[in-house]
């Protein structure tokens, strides 16, 4: 073939018109190393025994050709049209010699005029030095070359390029696998390895000692984009095959698509919406943005849900024109090493091929899997780096990256915006709502200690509410749903939200319980009075949360007493599931107790420990773990509830059995006692529904006086009265009988023991 015309160096500077034009003129030198290869190969089978050359003479013979038509056809695209002034009858074709030599070169067979033309053929180097400076000055915002970029990225020596473009042409050209087989010079490999194509690259210059440094360097500017299956007795008989990821990437309408082999795991962050205004915490990423400048490429951001640490790196990302791949590690890392080394690999190409930093999120374990999480951690980082690649974790605590890694870090922390940021957080966001009349964006700013994560959320469920609700515009009282609804999952696999339908009215207590309570429910009334118009927070910085301890015999309404609390004070009620706080794995217990307090703070809830001894027991010193583990938990609860701004509720059955430094930090300690008779009448009384229809012979009296009950009792028997009534003869009114007969109900249940004398004058009907 005469490369004249098609290789001019008078072009050498013209841009490539697409980039069909580069890759036919990139493929075109692979297709004149191995047409001339194969002649070669020809000529020596030619001069061989017969035998040999009748085997293996008609496969080498259809290769050429097809190298040969590949050319022709190259050429066929690449010839100059003919000028518009030409006279009738005269091609173009005529008025070129040039180009009249060229396909004069195809039409002679013979060997000697392929040989001739060879000789004074520019070599592989040279043609790549012409179709790189094309690509060169191909603007790429017009026509983007991404094969190029992707070698010049990788920075690809000659003999590289060639070899990934004979394994692209393998790949995604089937004629292409009888030439390799020849190349191979073996029927069942199709695909070239790194030696076929240094033995057609060098041609008669090849030898493996020659080419070692060039084959070994191949290997390793391709492992990064191509799963080389490398055997180390036998390194370059590797087949170079690109997956269907990279030939997606290269050639395909969804270039940006990550692997489906990973993208369970892998997600694209980035994205061409426009990004959302910073309105709070916009110094953490100047902060990012000075350490990137410093040289600094790996990043930790942690802060709560919601708080921006992703919006940060969509920031940055936009900023530098970046993508960012985003990868679930608490998913990923769950699986062994061999799958997790491989899928990191799959993450760095995608990387590379997406010119993307790497964002390692949902970085959470538990300690009996630390040391497995930070063996995972170490190799991302490792494999990460050793790219280049800018790396972002995120999680919700501060990870210790200094026992994962070596390499220099920057982290940050992106707190809950202030008070008067969050205001400016809800304002712009509110923007694109209709809001009532009665919504107060100052109150929500307050009340709710939320990141604009949660903001956009709220406002956007509250619309949904109150579309439910048929409200044209969002009222109050969704929007204070919505904002509920953001509770922490954490939080609520932790506490179970109790709905708080009891008041004042409801629940029998002594003069003092009521008249403590009462002033335990002003303390948070008037705190804004007390601490920021008079000034108390200078003298008490600490501590302004109210913590209320109820003790007493079980079934004296400490549960209904929470409930009345919040009632009163208009807040959500939470009761926390000890069963599912205490952990025996070190240091989980922690982490849920503080993980409760942080999540509670956000929506000022009421906070509701039952039975709180299990974990405020007494602190001693025995010297064993255990004991010790159990001061700690003991002392953190103690730090959490005295620094918690809300309520919080503690109820007990054994005050006995708390530890003494407790009380001190109680704000308020209330103790239920044993009901005397006239309490249980008043119990007995107002417990029993107006609507029940009592029979004149019921004597709440007597009840009352005889039967030394708590309310909680007392509430199972009337309740277990209305349906033994229910289901009595008619069914028309509760008798005393019914009453009676609860209340003998309950004594074998709690395993009291009761005698006739018990019930008497009532005996007859019971007993």
């Amino acid at each position: 073939m005469n490369l004249t015309a098609v290789f001019s160096p008078e072009t050498m500077e013209k841009p490539f018109e697409s980039y069909g034009e580069y890759t036919d003129y990139l493929f075109s030198c692979v297709d004149l190393q191995l047409s001339s290869h194969i002649r070669s190969l020809m000529d020596l089978f030619a001069r061989e025994d017969g035998s040999f050359r009748n085997i293996l003479y008609p496969d080498i013979d259809s290769a050429y050709s097809l190298c040969e038509k590949h050319l022709a056809d190259f050429s066929a695209r690449t010839a100059p049209k003919a000028p518009e002034s030409a006279p009738e009858g005269i091609s173009a074709l005529e008025e070129d010699s040039d180009l009249m030599e060229l396909f004069a070169g195809f039409a002679q067979a013979e060997p000697e005029s392929a040989a001739v033309q060879e000789a004074s053929a520019p070599s592989i180097e040279e043609l790549f030095r012409y179709v790189r400076s094309r690509a060169a000055h191909t603007d790429p915002a017009v026509t983007p070359l991404p094969l190029y970029a992707l070698s010049e990225k990788l920075e690809m020596d000659d003999f590289t390029l060639f070899c990934f473009a004979c394994a692209i042409l393998s790949s995604t050209q089937t004629n292409y696998a009888s030439i390799f087989q020849i190349v191979n010079q073996n029927g069942s490999s199709p695909t070239p390895t790194v030696e076929s194509a240094a033995r057609v690259y060098y041609r008669d210059g090849f030898s493996m000692t020659t080419a070692y440094g060039e084959m070994s360097l191949a290997l390793e500017t391709l492992r990064p984009v191509i799963d080389l299956r490398i055997d180390p007795s036998m390194p370059f008989s590797t087949p170079i095959s690109p997956d269907k990821r990279l030939i997606d990437f290269l050639f395909g309408k969804h270039p940006e698509r990550i692997d489906d082999t990973y993208d369970r795991f892998f997600t694209l962050l980035t994205d061409d919406k426009e990004l959302d205004p910073f309105i709070a915490n916009r110094e953490v990423l100047d902060a990012l943005t000075i350490s990137y400048e410093d040289g600094t490429r790996l990043f930790s951001l942690f802060g709560d849900e919601g708080a921006g640490r992703k919006f940060t790196i969509r920031h940055f990302c936009a900023d530098r024109g970046l993508a960012c791949v985003s990868v679930n590690g608490s998913k990923l890392f769950a699986y062994d090493f061999s799958f997790v080394e491989k899928a990191l690999w799959g993450l760095c190409r995608e990387c590379i091929l997406l010119d993307a930093c790497c964002c390692l999120d949902s970085l959470e374990y538990h300690e009996e899997e630390k040391e497995k999480f930070f063996g995972y951690m170490d190799l991302a980082f490792e494999k990460l780096s050793k790219h280049g690649i800018t790396t972002f974790t995120v999680s919700r605590d501060k990870l210790p990256l200094r026992e994962m890694t070596q390499i220099e870090f920057t982290q940050l922390e992106i707190p809950t915006p202030s008070n008067q940021e969050r205001e400016e957080v809800w304002r712009h966001y509110a923007k694109d709502y209709v809001l009532c009349n009665d919504v107060d964006l100052q109150e929500m700013a307050t009340k709710f200690l939320f990141t604009p994560g949660k903001i956009k959320n709220a406002l956007r469920q509250a619309k949904s509410l109150s579309a439910m609700a048929k409200y044209l515009n969002i009222v109050r009282s969704c929007l204070f749903q919505a904002c509920y609804n953001q509770m922490s999952h954490e939080l609520t696999k932790k506490a179970t939200k109790i709905k708080a339908t009891y008041t004042w009215d409801d629940i029998v207590m002594s003069k003092d319980q009521r008249e403590a309570l009462e002033h335990a429910c002003d303390q948070m009334r008037y705190r804004k009075q007390v601490y920021e118009q008079w000034d108390y927070n200078r003298k008490y910085p600490y501590g302004r949360g109210l913590s209320v301890l109820l003790f007493g015999a079980p079934g004296t309404g400490k549960s209904m007493c929470a409930q009345v609390l919040a009632n009163a004070l208009n807040l959500e009620l939470y009761r926390v599931d000890l069963s599912k706080v205490i952990d025996k794995y070190v240091g989980e217990t922690e982490k849920s107790i503080s993980m409760i307090f942080r999540e509670a703070k956000k929506c000022n809830v009421v906070l509701f420990f039952d039975e709180c001894d299990t974990l405020f027991a007494k602190r001693s010193d025995d010297g064993g773990s255990n004991q010790a583990s159990n001061n700690n938990k003991t002392a953190l609860l103690l730090q959490e509830v005295e620094a918690y701004d809300g309520v919080s509720v503690l109820a007990t059955n054994y005050k006995h059995n708390i530890d003494p430094a407790f009380f001190r930090r109680m704000k308020f300690i209330v103790e239920f006692q044993f009901p005397d008779p006239e309490t249980r009448y008043i119990l007995w009384k107002t417990t029993i529904p107006k609507g029940t229809p009592l029979a004149d012979d019921v004597d709440l009296r007597f009840l009352a006086e005889r039967f030394e009950f708590v309310g909680g009792n007392i509430k199972n028997c009337i309740l277990n009265a209305a349906f033994l009534a229910a289901s009595d003869g008619d069914g028309k009114e509760v008798h005393m009988r019914h009453y009676l007969q609860a209340i003998r109900y309950e004594f074998v249940k709690t395993g009291k023991v009761f005698t006739r004398s018990d019930f008497e004058p009532y005996a007859d009907e019971v007993l």
